[in-house]
Parts: structure tokens; sequence; C-alpha cells
């Protein structure tokens, strides 16, 4: 398909300079085309232009057929439909004045099109390959993050800032999924509202347990280096300051357990603060 996108744009840079006024006769194979709006006499350059267009819309089918090795059941898996989005991408830049002068636009509005496309075939195998919504929201940080890093690349192919913006409102709304399926939970029901109200002995042993075994079943999960800092700071943030506030709010209890205590424990307590945040940096296979 790209190779026929580059033989296109080269015809139209060859015919460009032709009058686009010109009438010629089209041809009963070329006019009775499906879906191609021209009439028995059209400009060579509209024709040209009918079906690139039509080539472009057919793109997003393309996308939704790409398949996946599904048995590579990995969130760090690259999806086919990801190359070859990386592959659109490129050509769109390497002709963007041409694109634009074909389809009447401005912006990047096929660019996003195609993203949206991409989003949703990632989504659809993402509920076949992963059981948790956990595993699916890493593996689509995963591609989307492969695709936001080009933003580097020297060919420059995403340096448009709208769509730079479109893939960052993306990974935010996929972040925030990931932590509302194990973080947003575990802080709420065990370092907030009434717990932290109330601070009870039985509400931190509850809250390390489910923290450790949320721990212990994310450390072996592959996240692209970038997006695994960004997500373990994402999570110190949102738990261990509440940590410390809960041990402080357990502390000052007159009828807690660690104010029968020798005060001096305070010091442990931000060493534990200290090892929660540890053990959250060594997650996403450090």
């Amino acid at each position: 398909m790209l190779t026929t996108f580059d033989a296109l744009v080269d015809v139209l840079h060859n015919i460009r300079e032709l009058p686009f006024s010109r009438i010629e006769f089209i041809p009963d194979e070329v006019a009775d085309i499906p879906d191609l709006p021209c009439s028995r006499y059209e400009s060579i350059h509209n024709v040209v232009a009918h079906i690139f267009c039509k080539m472009v819309v057919d793109l997003k089918g393309i996308l939704e057929g790409t398949t996946n090795g599904r048995h590579i059941s990995r969130e760090c898996a690259i999806h086919p439909a990801t190359a070859l989005l990386v592959r659109y991408l490129e050509f769109f830049f390497r002709n963007g004045e041409m694109m634009q002068s074909v389809l009447g636009t401005r912006d990047c509005t096929i660019e996003l099109i195609m993203i949206g496309s991409w989003v949703s075939k990632l989504s659809e195998d993402a509920e076949v390959m992963f059981p948790g919504k956990g595993q699916r929201c890493i593996y689509m940080l995963n591609n989307m993050d492969y695709v936001y890093q080009l933003k580097h690349h020297p060919g420059g192919f995403l340096s448009n800032i709208e769509l730079q913006r479109g893939l960052c409102s993306l990974i935010h709304q996929y972040i925030k999924g990931y932590l509302e399926e194990y973080w947003f939970p575990l802080m709420l029901s065990y370092l907030d509202g009434d717990s932290l109200k109330k601070p009870r002995r039985s509400s931190l042993y509850k809250f390390t347990t489910e923290f450790f075994r949320i721990c212990d079943g994310q450390m072996t999960w592959k996240v692209r280096t970038k997006l695994k800092q960004r997500l373990r700071e994402e999570i110190v943030e949102l738990i261990v300051p509440k940590y410390v506030s809960f041990l402080e709010a357990l502390q000052d209890n007159p009828s807690s357990w660690l104010k029968r205590m020798c005060r001096a424990r305070s010091e442990k307590l931000v060493r534990t603060a200290a090892r929660l945040e540890e053990v959250i940096r060594e997650l996403f296979e450090s």
C-alpha cells in the first residue's frame, strides 16, 4: 500500500504543473470505479486525487485488519499495527505538503484518524491477550510510548505538536486507568477517609499485605524505560505521602498501640515509609 502511495505522490508531483482546468476524457474502466466521484470528463489531477483520498480512507481498514501474535501475551510486545502506524506517520510527514494539497486539510486530521483506529485495534486485541485491566493498560502504554518517543527521531516525523498532544492525552488516560485499577483503591481503602480519621493497626496490616501482594505481581512486568520511571513516580506520589500521614495519625492517636510504645519509634516509621518507596522504585523489572 505504501509503495502505491509513493507512486501516486510521484504522479501528483509530475502533473501538478499542468492546468487543472483542462478537461480530459476519462475511460469507462476509471469512471466506473466504485466510490470514485468523477464524471466522464474530469481533470487528470482530480482523478488521481480521488483515488488517493479513497486509499487514505482505506488505511483505517488496513490498521484494523492487522493480526497480532496472541501467543506472545507479554505486556511489552509491540503490536504489528504499531509498526504499521509508524510507517504511515513517516510517509505522511515526508509527503505532508502534497497530502494537504490533495486532501484539502491544513492540519493533522488524517494522522489523528489513523491513531484513533490504531488505539481501537490495540484495545480489541488487549482484551483477548490479558485478563486484567491493569495489564491491558500497561500493554497499551508500552505501545503508545513506543510511538511517542519518536518525537526524538532525527527524521522529525512526529514533530507536529498536535500529534504529540494527542498521544500525551492518550498516555495520561491509560496511566490513570492503571492507577485506578490498583493504587487508588489501595489508598482509599486503608489510608484515607475514615481509616485516616480513626487509624487502626488492623488497617495498617491490611494495607501492607495488599501493597506487597500488588508489588509482587508486577515485579516481572516489562515496561519501557521512560514510561517505567513515570509510573513509579506517579505511584510514589500517590501512596507514600498518604502512608506517612496515616502513620503520623496512628502515632498521635491516644488509644493507639503506637502511643503506648516508645516515641523513639517515630524514626523507624520514617524508615518504613522510605522502604515502601524503595519497593515501588523496584517495580517493572528494574
